[in-house]
């Protein structure tokens, strides 16, 4: 057989590999796409509903929060997939971890009875910032539920 025919062999069947490989990933794509629309997964979320982001308000003001993909519950000392409680961080960072109960402390607003709303009334004049965080009933953050920030400002 002539090298010319074995290479010319070779670059058709490497040719209709490709051709195949090509039509495989897009097969598969085309049905993850599909598989994709006919059902979303939930996303679990809290939102801070208010106030807004920018908003400029004057004490008191209620502070309003919602969740979506969980079971707001009151905390009750056990991790249940899927429920806890609201915690909200007053002008401070995240956690430094989240595989530890969130510690008590002036920055940390703690939601414990499955509260939804808070009045806030003791805000220094100025700009703040609040993260809404999810927690399991033993009050160790949900690394599956996003938090939500707002920041805004007080005036007298």
């Amino acid at each position: 057989m002539k090298p010319q025919s074995i290479l010319f062999g070779a670059a058709i069947i490497a040719l209709s590999a490709c051709s195949s490989a090509e039509k495989s990933a897009d097969a598969i794509a085309d049905s993850l796409a599909t598989t994709s629309e006919m059902a979303p997964a939930p996303v679990a979320a809290v939102q801070i509903l208010s106030p807004a982001e920018g908003d400029t308000l004057t004490l008191p003001f209620t502070l309003t929060l919602g969740a979506t993909g969980v079971e707001v519950i009151a905390a009750n000392g056990l991790r249940e997939e899927g429920k806890g409680h609201h915690h909200l961080m007053i002008d401070g960072d995240t956690p430094p971890s989240d595989s530890l109960p969130l510690a008590a402390a002036p920055v940390v607003i703690h939601l414990g009875t499955g509260a939804t709303e808070r009045v806030l009334d003791s805000l220094t004049v100025g700009p703040h910032r609040i993260i809404a965080i999810f927690a399991s009933g033993d009050h160790v953050p949900w690394t599956t539920v996003a938090r939500d920030t707002v920041n805004f400002v007080v005036r007298k």
